[in-house]
């Protein structure tokens, strides 16, 4: 048995599995549990101890529930992408995530088998993801710790930082179950940009999911790219945000995600909000103009973020470049949605419009009436 479960290593099999039967956020943390006090015997056909507390200590959780847990994770069928069969092709294999277990009256150890077949998968693979438990813990989906998963055990690829999966592998990757978030709106707004958001405020990577439309109107596929936060300072901000109280945490993330990061200046008595719109890619911001006295703003008052008000915005929501890019790709002219909104902003800088949303789509529309 481990001693030490800080840090967890996932052999890659496990990381991208397809859950046939759907495991809650808590069943997740503990098979991952499981894995971590195995350690590197998890190659290994033979029988693992760990202690009770080992599964409680990190949540509220009671023997009951530990109980019932593994009792969820022995009837749990997932689906496993195998690289080498024994033909030497790749297949798909649906299989066991735990065999048996023994749990022990009052609160003793449990010792727990992994099935033979897993262990031979595993075997396979020299490949894992680094999961480190306080971060597992934070975080509060079952989506955001499958995206974390996902996160782990690629952005140490070299030469890699992006994956484009169709939607029903996004769908299997975060363990959605077929008769949820079917509409893919849903599905994007409760599942995936919310996990991208914890994921990407709670680690040192920022990870951002666009959708693809790739027959017709109808979004297909998912881009996940990452990226190592650039400054020092971001990556301390999530070190230290794991060691703060989840109490407000909702309205710090949102703030991030906003990226509007202002500072007292004491001798000033005023406050300076820089934007770094060009940086955005999934989240809405309402600037105000650097020339205008900036605000305070209190990360626990979300409402205070955004300021609509006439003559003050001058940089597009997300929202509002999404939509553009679909006019764009539909005319089929060759403009990068990009260089669309460099230009626009410009324009914007020096003379702001009444009605920004209206001047950004018929400046969008005219653009593309041409080549570039």
């Amino acid at each position: 048995m481990r001693n030490d479960l800080e840090s967890i290593a996932k052999p890659e099999p496990l990381v991208d599995i397809v859950e046939m039967t759907p495991l809650s956020l808590e069943d997740r943390r503990t098979y991952n549990l499981l894995i971590g006090n195995a350690g590197a015997d998890i190659k290994q056909k033979k029988r693992h101890r760990i202690e009770r507390h080992e599964l409680t200590k990190h949540t509220n959780s009671n023997n009951h529930d530990v109980d019932a847990r593994m009792r969820r994770l022995m009837s749990a069928i997932a689906v496993i992408k195998v690289r080498h069969n024994p033909n030497g092709k790749t297949s798909t294999r649906q299989i066991q995530l735990l065999g048996t277990t023994e749990i022990e009256d009052r609160g003793g150890p449990i010792d727990y088998f992994f099935p033979p077949e897993l262990v031979d998968v595993i075997n396979n693979t020299e490949i894992f993801a680094r999961l480190h438990t306080r971060v597992m813990f934070e975080l509060s989906s079952k989506y955001s710790l499958a995206l974390y998963e996902f996160l782990q055990k690629r952005k140490n690829l070299r030469h890699i930082d992006h994956e484009i999966l169709s939607v029903e592998e996004v769908r299997g990757l975060l363990g959605v179950p077929p008769e949820k978030l079917k509409a893919f709106g849903h599905l994007n707004d409760r599942a995936i940009r919310p996990a991208a958001r914890e994921v990407s405020f709670l680690t040192e990577y920022d990870i951002a999911a666009e959708p693809i439309r790739r027959n017709g109107r109808s979004v297909s596929h998912i881009r996940f790219s990452w990226s190592r936060k650039a400054d020092l300072g971001s990556q301390i901000a999530a070190v230290e945000e794991l060691n703060r109280s989840k109490i407000g945490r909702t309205s710090r993330m949102i703030a991030a995600a906003y990226q509007i990061d202002g500072y007292n200046d004491a001798s000033a008595g005023t406050e300076t909000v820089l934007p770094s719109i060009d940086e955005i890619t999934s989240s809405q911001i309402c600037d105000t103009s650097v020339s205008q006295p900036a605000r305070h703003l209190n990360p626990d008052q979300p409402s205070q973020i955004c300021d609509s008000s006439p003559g003050l915005r001058t940089r597009l929501t997300p929202q509002e470049k999404h939509e553009a890019r679909t006019i764009v790709r539909e005319a089929g002219t060759g403009w990068c949605i990009d260089e669309i909104a460099r230009q626009f902003h410009e324009q914007v800088d020096r003379k702001p419009p009444d009605n920004f949303t209206g001047a950004w789509f018929g400046f969008v529309k005219n653009k593309v009436k041409t080549k570039p």
